[in-house]
């Protein structure tokens, strides 16, 4: 057996401006909409393609994060620290920057995080190993 890691889902409160969010910071697109008939969520697929997506359920039922820093978050890996650096100030001007940019260290590298409209934080690093080819 061979799992592959095909999605993550999110209980967000407005897929709408969930969608916004994740295409103006982490350059995905809308690759999936509906309404899924037994909950009635609006869901979205978000993603490159199909090969990863992020789901988003619009739900009124919101998940429980912490205050002073959620460890839960997604990861999306930029090409240089001045993109880490752009990314943090368009956020800190839009009031979504939670910290950064800094260099945690050698193997985190890099980063700053911000906060989707629902509180999911979103991590952009500039010299870690992961995300040397573009999974999404």
């Amino acid at each position: 057996m061979k799992p592959r890691f095909t999605h993550i889902a999110l209980l967000v409160s407005n897929v709408d401006r969930t969608a916004d969010f994740y295409l103006k910071y982490c350059d995905l697109k809308v690759v999936h909409r509906r309404v899924d008939p037994d909950t009635g969520y609006r869901v979205i697929w978000l993603g490159k393609n199909l090969n990863f997506v992020i789901v988003a359920m619009e739900s009124n039922k919101m998940p429980i994060q912490s205050k002073a820093k959620p460890l839960s978050h997604l990861g999306f890996a930029l090409d240089s620290r001045e993109e880490v650096d752009e990314v943090a100030k368009i956020a800190q001007e839009e009031g979504f920057l939670n910290y950064g940019p800094t260099l945690l260290d050698p193997i985190a590298g890099y980063i700053c995080e911000i906060l989707d409209p629902d509180g999911n934080s979103v991590e952009f690093s500039y010299g870690q190993e992961l995300g040397k080819e573009n999974f999404l």
